[in-house]
C-alpha cells in the first residue's frame, strides 16, 4: 500500500470541507471519489479525482491537477506563507502603513483593540464619534480582523451621536470607518450600487520574482441594489483576460450556473481601465511582503484611473479560480507542489504543523 504525505485524517478532512463548504447538494461526489489523481500520487499526495470531476464541470478544463482542499490548506499555504504572521498582517487597520504608496479609501477613524485613532493619533470614543458626525461624505464601516466575504461591511446612514455610539458598541473592537470608495465609471456600470472589485493573485517564485497568476483574474459585482460585490447578494463573477477584457460569462458557484453579463446587465465589451497598471501596482506591493509568497488581492480602479486597494488575503480560497479557470497556479504548480512536498512537517499536534523557517499552520475541523 502506497504511503502518502497527507494522512488519511487530512484526506478525509479535505472531503468534509469540500462537501460542507464548496459543493452544491446535488453534486454526485461519489462518482470518482475512489479514483486518485496520478499527478499528485507521483508527488506523494493522495488526492481524489472527485475534485477534478467537480471543478471541471464549470471550467471545462479536464485535468488531474486540481488541488484538493486538504493539500491546499494543510500543505501548500503553509509552505508559501508564514502562517504565524498572517493574522497580524491581515488587520485592515494597518493597510495604510503597509502600503502608503497606493490609493486606499480615506479613513475617518480606526478602532484597534479597543483604542480609537484618527490620522495616527489616539483619540477618545467621544472624539471618534464627533469625527464621524463631522465628516460630510458617505461612509462605510467594517470589521478589520478575521473577516471574509464582506461580512460586517455596512454603510453608515445615521450620524446622530446616540446612533453612532450604538453602532460602535455593536462592532465592539477592531473596526474602521472609511469614506465610501468611488470607482471608475466603466466598472460602476456593471452594478452602480456595489463596489465592483477584482480578485487577482500574485506568487513569488523560488528565484524571488513576484509574478502575476493568470488566468485567475476575476471581476466581482453585486446584485441589484446590493452594496457588497459577492454572489450571496445576487451578484456574479467574470474572468478577466491578460489585457483587461471582461468575459461575458457570469459564474455563480453554489448554483453551478453560467449566465451572461450582457443579458443580465446590458454591459458588453467591458475593459478594466488601466489594467496593466493595476497588475504592476500589485506586484510592487507584493515585494513589501517578504514573509508571504502567495497573495490574493482585492482591488478596483478609481475615477482617475488609479488602482484603489481594498484588501488582501494570505489564505485565499481557490474554489472560485479552479471552477472558472482550471487548476490553480498554472505553470507554477509543479514548483508549488514540490515546495509543499519538501515542507513535510513534524506534527506537534493533530492540526498543527511546523514548517521550515518557523512557519506554523493551524486549522481546526469542526
Amino acid at each position: 500500500m502506497a504511503e502518502y504525505i497527507n494522512t488519511n485524517k487530512e484526506f478525509y478532512w479535505g472531503d468534509w470541507y469540500f462537501k460542507d463548504h464548496v459543493m452544491p447538494p446535488d453534486f454526485d461526489y461519489k462518482a470518482r471519489k475512489k479514483e486518485l489523481s496520478p499527478y499528485y500520487a507521483e508527488r506523494g499526495f493522495k488526492v481524489s479525482m472527485m475534485f477534478a470531476d467537480y471543478f471541471s464541470r464549470l471550467s471545462g478544463v479536464e485535468s488531474d491537477r486540481y488541488l484538493s482542499m486538504d493539500v491546499y490548506y494543510f500543505f501548500v499555504v503553509p509552505a508559501l506563507n508564514r502562517y504565524d504572521f498572517i493574522n497580524a498582517y491581515l488587520d485592515k487597520n494597518i493597510y495604510s502603513d503597509l502600503f502608503p504608496m497606493v490609493r486606499q479609501p480615506l479613513t475617518v477613524v480606526k478602532n484597534m483593540h479597543g483604542h480609537f485613532y484618527r490620522e495616527g493619533q489616539e483619540i477618545s470614543r467621544d472624539e471618534a464619534i464627533e469625527a464621524v458626525r463631522n465628516y460630510s461624505g458617505e461612509m462605510m464601516i467594517k470589521p478589520t480582523v478575521e473577516t471574509c466575504n464582506g461580512d460586517g461591511v455596512d454603510q453608515i446612514t445615521d450620524t446622530r451621536a446616540d446612533s453612532l455610539n450604538a453602532l460602535f458598541s455593536r462592532y465592539d473592537i477592531n473596526f474602521i470607518v472609511q469614506e465610501k470608495a468611488r470607482q471608475h465609471p466603466e466598472l460602476q456600470r456593471v452594478n452602480p450600487t456595489s463596489l465592483n472589485s477584482m480578485r487577482l493573485y500574485t506568487y513569488r517564485t523560488l528565484e524571488g520574482k513576484c509574478e502575476f497568476l493568470y488566468p485567475y483574474s476575476m471581476l466581482r459585482f453585486g446584485g441589484k441594489g446590493a452594496v457588497k460585490d459577492n454572489t450571496s447578494k445576487g451578484g456574479g463573477t467574470c474572468l478577466i483576460d491578460r489585457d483587461g477584457h471582461v468575459d461575458d460569462r457570469v459564474f455563480r458557484f453554489k448554483h453551478m450556473e453560467i449566465s451572461s453579463l450582457k443579458r443580465e446587465t446590458g454591459v458588453e465589451n467591458l475593459v478594466v481601465p488601466c489594467y496593466h497598471k493595476v497588475i504592476d501596482t500589485l506586484l510592487a506591493m507584493h515585494s513589501k511582503l517578504p514573509y508571504f509568497d502567495y497573495v490574493g488581492w482585492d482591488v478596483t480602479v478609481d475615477p482617475d484611473g488609479e488602482p484603489l486597494f481594498i484588501e488582501f488575503n494570505l489564505v485565499p480560497a481557490i474554489e472560485g479560480p479552479q471552477l472558472m479557470a482550471g487548476p490553480m497556479f498554472a505553470e507554477h504548480l509543479d514548483e508549488v507542489v514540490e515546495r509543499a512536498r519538501q515542507g513535510q512537517c513534524s506534527k506537534v499536534q493533530t492540526n498543527k504543523k511546523v514548517y521550515p523557517k518557523g512557519s506554523v499552520f493551524y486549522l481546526h475541523a469542526r
